[in-house]
């Protein structure tokens, strides 16, 4: 049999670091995106009360 070396377990480790690197990005995007969405959200509301003729008083 041929036992693996140092340089076997560096190439097996590439794609795990890869993969957790992968999901930290996705994380990363998931919350860019919800903080997007409540801002998005939050000036829809502003622009429709100021098209209704009422004034934007909630903070």
């Amino acid at each position: 049999m041929m036992s693996v070396g140092a340089g076997g377990s560096v190439v097996a480790l590439f794609p795990l670091i890869l993969i957790i690197g992968f999901w930290g990005l996705g994380i990363a995007c998931m919350i860019f995106f919800i903080r997007f969405a409540v801002r998005a959200i939050k000036a829809l509301d502003i622009y429709l009360d100021e098209k209704k003729g009422r004034r934007y008083d909630r903070l």
